[in-house]
């Protein structure tokens, strides 16, 4: 599509949206958390809900709406919503998989939480939260650091948790849902996703609740940046991008006045797409994943308070599995037309859960928690007999939260994780590993002047994935089932400063990773993941939001500086990790250009990037970039029984620059969407 085409529907559109209506309404986002902090009287000022940074257990958190994003797309995947987000470098891999680092950290060593379900303990140890709908989730918090030792095991780079309900009062009805989107770009591809909810039954004393929805993706291909060249005839689309999905999920929940529930859901992707080739090599993979499906589903029940002569206490318990299939054919040149190896993996995780809080004395709360998965993974290479291999991990922590004042808070904990690999498709299985951890940190507030001060120290030990110890990836990697677990120590130091017309927030951070998992090219060209004696990351992490006359302004920054250390590097230049940015953020601004007209704009910047060249064997620098995204949007009040109307056009990365999630793999250029929102 020319410029000039594009330019002309954004004009017209943008004419049509400006038209006649009722102003646009900022949806307001709950404070809600799995823990209770008294940090959490200070509150952010919000750019119309776009996301909340706080403090909970001596950790910094940011909180976020998914559905109330702006310049937010339909029917989103987890990995869509957090490329929205600060302080998180999301980035396609050469597998098609998005994954997420948080200050400099490797993609397997942050966890993710799917209302309580892990999708991190798996034979990869990370999840692709491109596979993952959020059509279900209200609310998505995310650690940097190490916020708590409760979160389970191989925890240790950070923790995102989505969950699919809202804290509400439960002596009243749960609040009615009906919605529905609809959003197509100027390549013919659409989105659409629905879903309702409300009260099933209540009274005065317990209600029942349900949520049901799904959702569907039909996308040609990723625009294809300006001044980006790729094999075979001229297309404004990316080779090999395509991508077309579909989702469903379930849910439903009892809740007392008294705070006893008992809660259940399931939700289902099942999808096929391309995998990008690597644009600097001369041999990329070429494959594509005729099928991706994932099923996730969980149920968890709690005591609510009980009483007792140490004081008031809960108990929670759940159980969760997470199954996924992946499908992989290679083929042998750019017409992707001639397979020439398959690879297929089912993998099958389930998660046993069980938590507690128990006050004791008027001061003084103690927490635990005790989590066991077992990992299944099978794998076929090609005709081959199917190899099956089998991990368990095991999680045992505790911790206190001690308040000398009520502006004074102090957490400290222990935890003992562990790792035992059964079945290692046919070799010697590893064994047994183990590791003690702990975490200590303190908060400090001053709510009269607005201000908040807390720092944290942790140590914890992350264990091989399977697919790190035994995966050959189609003959792209050799195997090292010798790989030994990591250590990590991280540090962090914040302060927060809210006023009535403004808020500041900023954390120095300091991580190190003894025995650090990276990988290396071969002198067959081959990758394989070895140990390097540690690998460290320090960095400065800044956000605020102001009022710049009737502009709402939020904006973040994170700078950090990571290197690898091992007596077997000699060049200086491989000390840099790769993938790992040394600057990036954005700002966002919304303004009101009529009272019913709002404007939208984010601008984001990444810095220079590296990653290893098997065909040189050197560390390749990619040059950073920035974008321009742009956004109308207008609202219609419609009856009672339905909230609003709303219609929005958005033109991501304005100007078509070449913005790269790693060498080779540029992100999307110049996209058009217009959308229609109903609810």
């Amino acid at each position: 599509m020319s410029s000039t085409h594009t330019l002309r529907i954004v004009s017209v559109t943008a004419a049509l949206l400006a038209g006649v209506g009722a102003p646009l309404g900022g949806q307001a986002t709950p404070d809600s958390t799995a823990r209770r902090d008294s940090t959490l009287g200070l509150e952010a000022v919000r750019v119309r809900a776009a996301y909340t940074p706080r403090v909970v257990g001596s950790a910094s958190v940011v909180s976020v709406r998914p559905d109330s994003l702006p310049l937010g797309i339909a029917a989103p995947t987890m990995g869509e919503v957090m490329r929205r987000l600060p302080f998180l470098y999301v980035r396609q891999n050469s597998r098609g998989e998005s994954e997420i680092s948080i200050r400099g950290s490797e993609s397997r060593q942050a966890a993710v939480l799917f209302e309580g379900v892990p999708l991190s303990l798996t034979w990869d140890a990370r999840a692709d939260v491109s596979a993952v709908p959020m059509a279900a989730v209200r609310q998505i918090d995310y650690v940097r650091g190490l916020s708590s030792l409760l979160s389970g095991p191989n925890a240790i780079g950070g923790v995102v948790t989505a969950t699919l309900w809202e804290t509400h009062d439960p002596l009243r009805a749960p609040a009615r849902l009906v919605r529905g989107e609809l959003e197509a770009d100027q390549f013919g591809g659409t989105r659409s996703s629905a879903s309702v909810g409300g009260a099933l039954r209540h009274t005065g004393a317990s209600s029942v609740q349900f949520r049901v929805g799904a959702g569907f993706r039909a996308l040609p291909g990723l625009a294809r940046p300006g001044g980006i060249d790729e094999p075979g005839p001229a297309s404004p689309l990316r080779l090999n991008t395509d991508a077309r999905s579909v989702d469903a999920f379930a849910g439903i929940r009892y809740e007392h006045a008294q705070g006893r529930y008992l809660s259940g859901f399931a939700t289902m992707a099942d999808g096929e797409r391309g995998v990008a080739p690597e644009l600097h090599l001369s041999g990329p993979r070429r494959w594509r994943n005729p099928e991706v499906r994932r099923r996730i589903a969980g149920i968890s029940a709690g005591t609510g308070a009980l009483k007792s002569r140490l004081g008031i206490g809960d108990v929670e318990i759940s159980l969760g599995v997470n199954d996924g299939l992946v499908d992989i054919e290679s083929f042998s040149d750019d017409s992707y037309s001639t397979v020439t190896a398959t690879e297929l993996g089912e993998d099958r995780t389930s998660t046993l859960r069980l938590t507690f809080d128990q006050q004791l004395g008027q001061r003084v709360v103690l927490r635990g928690a005790l989590t066991e998965s077992a990992v299944r993974y099978l794998e076929t290479i090609n005709t081959d007999p199917t190899a099956r291999y089998r991990q368990r991990l095991s999680s045992a922590a505790t911790e206190l939260d001690i308040s000398p004042s009520r502006s004074f808070t102090i957490t400290t904990g222990v935890s003992h994780d562990a790792s035992v690999t059964d079945e290692a498709g046919g070799r010697p299985p590893l064994g047994r590993k183990d590791g003690l951890g702990w975490r200590t940190g303190l908060t400090w507030v001053k709510a009269e002047q607005g201000l908040r001060l807390h720092a944290s120290a942790s140590e914890r030990k992350r264990f091989p994935a399977l697919r790190e110890l035994y995966s050959g990836a189609l003959d792209r990697f050799e195997p090292n089932p010798a790989l030994r677990p990591e250590t990590a120590r991280s540090a962090e130091l914040g302060a927060s400063l809210i006023h009535a017309r403004f808020d500041a927030h900023a954390v120095v951070f300091n991580q190190r990773i003894d025995d650090a998992v990276v990988r290396i090219t071969l002198p067959s060209t081959q990758f394989q993941r070895v140990n390097r004696d540690r690998f460290t990351s320090a960095g400065l992490e800044l956000t605020g939001g102001t009022m710049l006359g009737r502009a709402a302004l939020r904006g973040d920054l994170t700078l950090q500086r990571a290197r690898l250390a091992d007596a077997t590097i000699a060049d200086p230049a491989l000390r840099r990790p790769e993938d790992v940015p040394a600057v990036y953020g954005s700002l966002l601004a919304i303004v009101p250009l009529s009272r019913e007209v709002e404007g939208q704009a984010r601008f984001r910047a990444l810095g220079e990037t590296r990653c290893t060249n098997p065909d040189t064997g050197t560390l390749d620098a990619q040059a950073g970039a920035q974008a321009l995204d742009v956004g109308i949007a207008r609202g219609w009040s419609l009856a009672r029984t339905v909230a609003r109307l709303s219609a929005a056009l958005q033109v991501e990365n304005l100007f078509d620059r070449a913005i790269y999630d790693k060498c080779g793999l540029p992100q999307a250029g110049r996209t058009v969407r217009l959308s229609l929102r109903l609810g």
